[in-house]
């Protein structure tokens, strides 16, 4: 990767961080034959089972059709599965399957691990700082 000369540009910085952060979890997930999309949508639907597609592709950032063949891979390897409840058969509501729980405390301990590194790199006393700093910078480039 190419690296700034200007030890003040934060963006390069932040990028740099953003690749490393992902290349780590990425080597993780893949011996789970998962991407970060898919561990994150499951992380969602065992926090929100019964959750509809709209609501998981919001928390993903996602457009609902990009949401719907990620769901549709999850569903054919066992890990998802989608009820239709009686009151409304237009909906699809989201629940892990048996084999996917199997994977979420593996998906939980490799992001818990990511948070551990995360927080030794900061002292404590810098952490607040830090998380309003990062939320600053997440609301202006959404702006």
């Amino acid at each position: 990767m190419m690296k700034t000369n200007d030890p003040q540009n934060l963006s390069d910085r932040l990028h740099e961080t953003v690749v490393a952060e992902a290349s780590l979890i990425h080597e993780q997930l893949k011996a789970l034959h998962l991407n970060v999309q898919q561990a994150r949508l499951l992380q969602f639907v065992a926090a929100h089972p019964g959750c509809l597609q709209k609501e998981a592709a919001h928390y993903l950032g996602r457009q609902d059709a990009t949401v719907t063949n990620m769901l549709k891979s999850l569903v054919q390897a066992g890990y998802l599965r989608r009820e239709v409840p009686a009151e409304n058969e237009r909906v699809k509501q989201l629940y892990i399957a048996p084999a996917g729980q199997k994977l979420i405390d593996q998906i939980t301990t490799i992001f818990s691990d990511l948070e551990d590194k995360v927080r030794a790199a900061v002292p404590a006393d810098e952490r607040k700082a830090l998380a309003r700093n990062l939320d600053r910078i997440k609301a202006a480039l959404e702006e």
